[in-house]
Formats: C-alpha cells, sequence, structure tokens
C-alpha cells in the first residue's frame, strides 16, 4: 500500500512539474501587444544575471525554467551581450533566439513631448534615419487619410513617443503615418466625447495643448495652466504665453526682451488675441486631456 502511495505521489509530482515548466514556456507577459522592451546585456553576463533581467521585466515567469531550458539545450554559452530589443508577447523559446541571435537592427527612436516637427527632423537624422529638411518637407506635403487632422498643416499631431524603427526600411511618409496612428490610438472613445462637450473644435484644443505643453512640464500642473489660458481665450484677453513668442523667434527656449516680446507675427499671443494659426509643438496626451 505504501508503495503504491509513493508511486501516486511521485507520479503527481512528475506530472505537476511538467505542467509549471511547460507554463514557463509558453508565458507571455502580454498575448495582444506587440509593445518592445529593450534588455541591456553587459559583457560577461551570466545565465542567471541574465533571467534575473527578464524577470524583473515581467518576461518570464521563473527564472529556474529559464536556466533549466538553457542547460536541456545547450544555449548557456550562446547568449550575446549587447542591447536587446524583445516584445511583450515573445514566449521563452521566442526570447531565447532573440538572445541568441544578439543586438537588434531597430533603432530607438524617442521623440519628446513639445518638440516641434523640426526638432523631430533633427533627432532623425543625427540616429541616421532620414535628412530632417525631407522629414519637414513630407510633413508639409504628403498626404495621410485621417478624419481629425486639420487642412495645410502636420505641427501638433506627430505623437511624441519612443519608437522602434528599422532602419533598412525607414521612409518619412510612413513614419509620419506611424506617429499620427499613434495619437489616434491613444485617444479613446470617452476623450473623443470630452471633445465634442467642451465647446471647441478639435484643431483649438490641439493647439492650446501645444501651448499647455511648453508652458508647463509637469503633468498634475498642465489643468491649471490650460484652465487659466482657457478663461483668458473665453473673454477674448490675450493668451500672454511666452512659449507662442519663442515659436514666432523660431525658438524653443530661451529668456524673451523687449524687442522679441513685439515681433510681429500671428503666433505673438502678447500681441495678437487668440490662438495662434497653428499648434506650437507635438503635445502628449496629459496636454491634450488638460
Amino acid at each position: 500500500m505504501k508503495k503504491l502511495i509513493l508511486i501516486g505521489a511521485f507520479t503527481f509530482t512528475l506530472i505537476w512539474l511538467y505542467q509549471f515548466y511547460v507554463g514557463g514556456l509558453n508565458y507571455v507577459l502580454d498575448p495582444t501587444s506587440d509593445n518592445r522592451v529593450v534588455l541591456d546585456i553587459k559583457k560577461g553576463s551570466s545565465a542567471n544575471i541574465i533571467a534575473d533581467q527578464l524577470y524583473e521585466k515581467d518576461l518570464i515567469q521563473n527564472p529556474t525554467i529559464f536556466k533549466f531550458y538553457l542547460k536541456q539545450n545547450d544555449l548557456s554559452s550562446q547568449l550575446k551581450a549587447g542591447r536587446i530589443v524583445l516584445q511583450e508577447d515573445f514566449t521563452m523559446k521566442q526570447i531565447v533566439d532573440a538572445l541568441v541571435e544578439g543586438g537588434s537592427n531597430e533603432v530607438v527612436a524617442t521623440l519628446l513631448e513639445g518638440w516641434t516637427i523640426e526638432q523631430m527632423g533633427e533627432y532623425l537624422e543625427d540616429s541616421g534615419l532620414t535628412i530632417a529638411d525631407s522629414f519637414v518637407e513630407c510633413a508639409k506635403i504628403c498626404e495621410f487619410d485621417y478624419e481629425f487632422l486639420p487642412e495645410g498643416y502636420l505641427e501638433g499631431y506627430l505623437y511624441p513617443d519612443t519608437y522602434f524603427v528599422d532602419p533598412s526600411s525607414f521612409t518619412d511618409i510612413s513614419f509620419i503615418d506611424r506617429l499620427i496612428s499613434t495619437l489616434n490610438n491613444r485617444l479613446s472613445e470617452a476623450d473623443w466625447k470630452a471633445v465634442k462637450k467642451s465647446g471647441y473644435s478639435f484643431e483649438e484644443i490641439m493647439t492650446m495643448a501645444s501651448i499647455v505643453e511648453r508652458e508647463e512640464r509637469i503633468e498634475a500642473e498642465q489643468p491649471t495652466i490650460a484652465g487659466i489660458l482657457w478663461d483668458r481665450f473665453d473673454n477674448g484677453v490675450g493668451l500672454g504665453a511666452d512659449a507662442t513668442v519663442l515659436y514666432a523667434l523660431g525658438r524653443t527656449k530661451g529668456g524673451l526682451s523687449y524687442q522679441d516680446l513685439q515681433v510681429d507675427s500671428p503666433y505673438n499671443t502678447r500681441k495678437y488675441r487668440g490662438l495662434p494659426p497653428t499648434p506650437i509643438s507635438n503635445p502628449s496626451v496629459s496636454s491634450i486631456k488638460a
């Protein structure tokens, strides 16, 4: 009887261990997401260190299963150092394959909130992806099919975020379309309902958001700044936003002299009432919601 109990317990344990192992192999952080996760692996990192890095980013369920899989397939010594780009929907096998293959050809392009199209172009040129002038020119003349876009310009509608880009397939038009698409995806149905209830057009909101983004970077303070500016707008008072004067001067930072404040430009909200003709930067969702 004892022998049967021991055999049963042993069999149950084996089955449990097998299911635990298979569950770890098939685990993915998010099966519906293709978001990238960057892993920086230092030269000489052991399988233990890499397992801990993956576990900290929730890319694997259990470091022990990861190390067992490597040992089982004789891969522990084949993991490469460098910047490895993984995805949230990768299984353990896909993660290991990427680690064995080594560094990704993708370039990480981080476009900051409040940047102008010109700043984005300069950054992308510095990253070796395009020529700044061609990127800016495409933003002026290339056509994109989104109902919410205004006519004649794209400033304000290129969403600032971190993008993973394959240099071999990069084109200005496809990347700009991706930025606009990201903005579209970041705006929920509730956001669009809020736009309709606001009494302002989406174009007015995006222009105001671009000013808020440049005037106040602290997210918690943005609604207060937006409230002050909308109050001035509703009462027909000049917005008096220094960020718009800087834009009129072709600058994004620095102090303003008395002469600067006299610049004759529709973007000078210290001189002219109402909103400027276009957004002055590409804002984040927090500024848009503010």
